[in-house]
C-alpha cells in the first residue's frame, strides 16, 4: 500500500530495452520528484529487479528483448506483486490494445512522448492505485 503522498520521491522500475531511451526516462523521473529504483533492459532484469527493490510503479515497454515480452512480464507483475504499472510502447495496434487491456494496466502512453504526459500519467496511476488499495 502506498501511503506517501504523491509529492514525495515514489521509487519507479523502469523496464525499456532501449537503453538511450530508458536513461531518458530515468533522467526525467529523477528530475521530477520521483526516484527511479531500476532500469531493466529485459523481462529477466527486470524479475530480479522486483524480487531486489520492490518499487512503488512500473513502467514497461511491451516491446523487450527475448522471450517474454512486456504484456507478459505485465502479467506476472499482477500475480505477484500489488503495484501499478504502465506501458510506455510505440505499438498502438487493434492486437496489442487487446492484449494490453487483459492485463488491466493503469496507464498507457504511445511513444514518441511527452514528459509531462508520463509525469501526469504516472501521478495518476499511482494516486487511483493508492486509493484503490484503502
Amino acid at each position: 500500500m502506498i501511503s506517501a503522498p504523491i509529492t514525495s520521491e515514489l521509487k519507479i522500475l523502469i523496464v525499456e530495452d532501449e537503453p538511450l531511451i530508458a536513461e531518458h526516462i530515468a533522467t526525467y523521473l529523477n528530475n521530477a520528484d520521483f526516484t527511479v529504483s531500476g532500469i531493466a533492459y529485459d523481462d529477466e532484469e527486470a524479475r530480479n529487479q522486483l524480487r531486489a527493490t520492490t518499487p512503488d510503479a512500473v513502467i514497461l515497454d511491451i516491446n523487450l528483448d527475448g522471450a517474454t515480452d512486456g504484456i507478459q512480464l505485465a502479467d506476472y507483475i499482477n500475480k505477484n506483486y500489488s503495484l501499478p504499472f504502465l506501458f510506455l510502447t510505440s505499438y498502438a495496434d487493434r492486437d496489442t490494445l487487446e492484449r494490453a487491456k487483459k492485463v488491466e494496466p493503469w496507464g498507457y502512453i504511445v511513444k514518441p512522448f511527452n514528459e509531462k504526459t508520463l509525469q501526469a500519467s504516472l501521478e495518476i496511476a499511482i494516486s487511483n492505485f493508492a486509493h484503490r488499495a484503502n
